[in-house]
Protein backbone atom coordinates (compact mmCIF):
# COMPACT_ATOMS: atom_id res chain seq x y z
CA UNK A 1 0.00 0.00 0.00
CA UNK A 2 2.31 3.24 -1.23
CA UNK A 3 1.12 6.05 0.60
CA UNK A 4 1.07 9.43 -1.14
CA UNK A 5 3.18 12.24 0.19
CA UNK A 6 0.33 14.81 1.33
CA UNK A 7 -0.33 15.73 4.79
CA UNK A 8 -2.33 19.27 6.06
CA UNK A 9 -3.29 20.20 10.01
CA UNK A 10 -6.51 21.37 10.73
CA UNK A 11 -7.13 22.33 14.24
CA UNK A 12 -3.96 20.36 15.13
CA UNK A 13 -4.73 16.95 13.47
CA UNK A 14 -2.29 15.45 11.26
CA UNK A 15 -3.60 13.93 7.67
CA UNK A 16 -1.85 10.70 5.84
CA UNK A 17 -3.82 9.67 3.24
CA UNK A 18 -3.32 6.11 1.39
CA UNK A 19 -5.00 4.05 -1.11
CA UNK A 20 -7.06 2.62 1.83
CA UNK A 21 -8.14 5.48 3.80
CA UNK A 22 -6.38 7.90 6.07
CA UNK A 23 -4.50 7.83 9.60
CA UNK A 24 -5.47 10.92 11.75
CA UNK A 25 -3.27 11.85 14.56
CA UNK A 26 -2.04 15.16 17.20
CA UNK A 27 0.74 17.04 14.70
CA UNK A 28 2.79 16.67 18.02
CA UNK A 29 2.88 12.79 18.07
CA UNK A 30 -1.38 12.08 19.29
CA UNK A 31 -2.31 8.70 19.48
CA UNK A 32 -3.38 8.22 15.40
CA UNK A 33 -6.72 6.97 14.67
CA UNK A 34 -7.25 4.87 11.04
CA UNK A 35 -10.09 6.38 9.34
CA UNK A 36 -11.07 3.65 6.50
CA UNK A 37 -12.41 5.07 3.06
CA UNK A 38 -15.21 2.42 1.39
CA UNK A 39 -18.21 3.33 -1.29
CA UNK A 40 -20.37 3.33 1.84
CA UNK A 41 -17.83 6.25 3.11
CA UNK A 42 -15.56 6.88 5.92
CA UNK A 43 -15.93 4.35 8.61
CA UNK A 44 -13.82 4.93 12.69
CA UNK A 45 -13.28 2.71 14.90
CA UNK A 46 -12.97 5.05 17.73
CA UNK A 47 -15.06 5.17 20.65
CA UNK A 48 -16.91 8.11 19.64
CA UNK A 49 -17.89 6.86 16.11
CA UNK A 50 -18.87 3.74 18.00
CA UNK A 51 -21.33 5.29 20.22
CA UNK A 52 -22.12 8.16 18.08
CA UNK A 53 -25.93 7.24 15.98
CA UNK A 54 -24.64 7.91 12.87
CA UNK A 55 -21.02 6.70 13.28
CA UNK A 56 -19.46 10.67 13.10
CA UNK A 57 -16.01 11.59 15.03
CA UNK A 58 -13.45 14.45 14.82
CA UNK A 59 -11.56 12.12 12.67
CA UNK A 60 -14.26 11.77 10.34
CA UNK A 61 -14.77 15.30 10.36
CA UNK A 62 -11.36 15.91 10.30
CA UNK A 63 -10.66 13.84 6.88
CA UNK A 64 -14.23 15.41 5.41
CA UNK A 65 -12.83 18.76 5.92
CA UNK A 66 -9.35 17.86 4.39
CA UNK A 67 -10.94 16.45 1.01
CA UNK A 68 -12.86 20.09 1.05
CA UNK A 69 -9.79 21.77 1.16
CA UNK A 70 -6.71 20.25 -0.05
CA UNK A 71 -5.78 21.30 -3.70
CA UNK A 72 -5.89 18.29 -6.36
CA UNK A 73 -3.41 15.83 -6.25
CA UNK A 74 -0.47 17.10 -8.54
CA UNK A 75 -0.55 20.09 -6.23
CA UNK A 76 -0.28 18.46 -2.87
CA UNK A 77 3.05 19.72 -1.19
CA UNK A 78 5.67 17.61 -0.63
CA UNK A 79 6.91 16.36 2.96
CA UNK A 80 9.69 18.51 4.74
CA UNK A 81 12.74 16.71 5.69
CA UNK A 82 11.57 17.21 9.14
CA UNK A 83 7.99 15.64 8.33
CA UNK A 84 10.55 12.73 6.94
CA UNK A 85 12.08 12.30 10.03
CA UNK A 86 8.85 12.06 12.49
CA UNK A 87 7.15 9.82 10.12
CA UNK A 88 10.47 7.53 10.51
CA UNK A 89 10.20 8.19 14.32
CA UNK A 90 6.45 6.99 14.13
CA UNK A 91 7.80 3.56 12.39
CA UNK A 92 10.55 3.03 14.66
CA UNK A 93 7.39 3.46 17.60
CA UNK A 94 5.30 1.12 15.95
CA UNK A 95 8.34 -1.59 15.14
CA UNK A 96 8.65 -1.10 18.65
CA UNK A 97 5.61 -1.97 19.54
CA UNK A 98 5.37 -5.01 16.46
CA UNK A 99 8.17 -6.51 18.36
CA UNK A 100 7.07 -6.39 21.85
CA UNK A 101 3.82 -7.64 20.93
CA UNK A 102 6.16 -10.86 18.67
CA UNK A 103 7.61 -11.35 22.19
CA UNK A 104 4.83 -11.49 24.40
CA UNK A 105 3.20 -13.90 21.81
CA UNK A 106 6.30 -16.42 21.81
CA UNK A 107 6.08 -16.25 25.53
CA UNK A 108 2.46 -16.78 25.92
CA UNK A 109 2.96 -19.54 23.08
CA UNK A 110 5.54 -21.39 25.51
CA UNK A 111 3.36 -21.32 28.52
CA UNK A 112 0.45 -22.45 26.31
CA UNK A 113 2.63 -24.79 24.58
CA UNK A 114 3.99 -26.56 28.17
CA UNK A 115 0.16 -26.09 29.75
CA UNK A 116 -1.12 -28.23 26.51
CA UNK A 117 1.69 -30.94 27.14
CA UNK A 118 1.41 -31.19 30.60
CA UNK A 119 -2.44 -31.63 30.44
CA UNK A 120 -2.68 -34.22 27.43
CA UNK A 121 0.16 -36.19 29.40
CA UNK A 122 -2.55 -36.32 32.30
CA UNK A 123 -5.33 -36.76 30.63
CA UNK A 124 -3.37 -39.70 28.45
CA UNK A 125 -2.35 -41.77 31.64
CA UNK A 126 -5.84 -41.68 32.86
CA UNK A 127 -7.36 -43.25 28.98
CA UNK A 128 -4.30 -45.68 30.07
CA UNK A 129 -5.83 -47.06 32.60
CA UNK A 130 -9.13 -47.18 30.84
CA UNK A 131 -7.84 -49.06 27.79
CA UNK A 132 -5.76 -51.71 29.43
CA UNK A 133 -8.87 -52.25 31.41
CA UNK A 134 -10.91 -52.79 28.41
CA UNK A 135 -7.92 -54.02 26.41
CA UNK A 136 -7.64 -57.19 29.23
CA UNK A 137 -11.37 -57.62 28.94
CA UNK A 138 -12.02 -58.05 25.18
CA UNK A 139 -8.83 -60.93 25.53
CA UNK A 140 -10.76 -62.52 28.44
CA UNK A 141 -14.06 -62.53 27.01
CA UNK A 142 -12.60 -63.50 23.59
CA UNK A 143 -13.82 -60.64 21.45
CA UNK A 144 -12.34 -59.52 18.40
CA UNK A 145 -15.11 -56.99 18.06
CA UNK A 146 -17.66 -56.16 20.26
CA UNK A 147 -20.14 -53.28 19.89
CA UNK A 148 -20.96 -51.73 23.80
CA UNK A 149 -23.29 -48.51 24.31
CA UNK A 150 -21.37 -46.29 24.31
CA UNK A 151 -18.85 -46.99 21.33
CA UNK A 152 -16.84 -50.02 19.73
CA UNK A 153 -14.41 -52.58 21.09
CA UNK A 154 -11.88 -53.75 18.48
CA UNK A 155 -8.74 -55.81 18.70
CA UNK A 156 -6.82 -56.85 16.02
CA UNK A 157 -3.12 -58.97 16.12
CA UNK A 158 -1.13 -56.90 13.73
CA UNK A 159 2.39 -58.56 10.99
CA UNK A 160 5.15 -58.57 13.12
CA UNK A 161 8.03 -56.22 12.12
CA UNK A 162 10.20 -57.07 9.78
CA UNK A 163 14.05 -55.11 9.16
CA UNK A 164 16.12 -56.41 7.13
CA UNK A 165 19.48 -56.05 8.37
CA UNK A 166 21.93 -57.51 6.03
CA UNK A 167 20.21 -56.99 2.43
CA UNK A 168 23.22 -59.02 0.87
CA UNK A 169 22.53 -62.20 3.21
CA UNK A 170 19.09 -62.47 2.59
CA UNK A 171 19.93 -62.00 -1.40
CA UNK A 172 22.49 -64.58 -0.91
CA UNK A 173 19.71 -67.05 0.69
CA UNK A 174 18.56 -67.29 -2.55
CA UNK A 175 15.11 -68.03 -1.42
CA UNK A 176 13.04 -64.81 -0.67
CA UNK A 177 14.67 -62.43 -4.01
CA UNK A 178 12.95 -61.04 -7.17
CA UNK A 179 14.49 -59.86 -10.09
CA UNK A 180 14.21 -56.21 -11.35
CA UNK A 181 15.23 -54.94 -14.20
CA UNK A 182 19.49 -55.33 -13.85
CA UNK A 183 19.22 -56.02 -10.55
CA UNK A 184 18.43 -58.47 -7.56
CA UNK A 185 16.28 -57.67 -4.35
CA UNK A 186 15.09 -58.52 -1.43
CA UNK A 187 11.24 -59.89 -1.99
CA UNK A 188 9.58 -58.88 1.17
CA UNK A 189 6.44 -60.39 0.67
CA UNK A 190 7.75 -63.78 -0.09
CA UNK A 191 10.00 -63.13 3.28
CA UNK A 192 7.20 -62.22 5.45
CA UNK A 193 5.03 -65.29 4.45
CA UNK A 194 7.61 -67.33 5.52
CA UNK A 195 8.45 -65.84 8.65
CA UNK A 196 5.18 -65.95 9.41
CA UNK A 197 4.54 -69.58 8.49
CA UNK A 198 7.46 -71.48 9.69
CA UNK A 199 8.59 -68.92 12.29
CA UNK A 200 12.51 -69.18 10.92
CA UNK A 201 14.60 -65.85 10.88
CA UNK A 202 16.74 -66.25 8.39
CA UNK A 203 20.35 -64.79 8.04
CA UNK A 204 20.31 -60.81 7.53
CA UNK A 205 16.90 -60.32 9.15
CA UNK A 206 15.34 -59.14 12.36
CA UNK A 207 11.64 -60.48 13.43
CA UNK A 208 10.55 -57.84 15.89
CA UNK A 209 6.89 -59.62 17.29
CA UNK A 210 4.76 -56.92 17.99
CA UNK A 211 1.43 -56.43 20.63
CA UNK A 212 -2.19 -56.42 18.94
CA UNK A 213 -3.49 -53.44 17.95
CA UNK A 214 -6.40 -52.17 20.55
CA UNK A 215 -8.73 -49.35 19.06
CA UNK A 216 -11.76 -47.72 19.81
CA UNK A 217 -14.73 -45.73 18.80
CA UNK A 218 -17.36 -43.54 20.93
CA UNK A 219 -20.73 -42.48 20.01
CA UNK A 220 -20.24 -39.11 21.22
CA UNK A 221 -21.18 -36.71 18.66
CA UNK A 222 -18.69 -33.62 18.08
CA UNK A 223 -19.67 -30.29 19.60
CA UNK A 224 -19.93 -27.62 16.72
Amino acid sequence: MEVMQNTLDLESLLILESDEGFLVGGSFGGETVEVKQSEAGLTCQCFIAKVSPDGECEHTRAVLEYLAHVPGEDDRPNLSQADADYYLSKLAELDAIQTGNEASMLHQKERIDLWFESESSKIQRRKDYYILALDNWMHLSEYSTKQLVNGTLKVRAQQPEIIVTDESAVVKDGRFTRVIPAKQSVDKASLRKHITTTGEEPEGVKVTMRPHKFSYTTNRKEEA
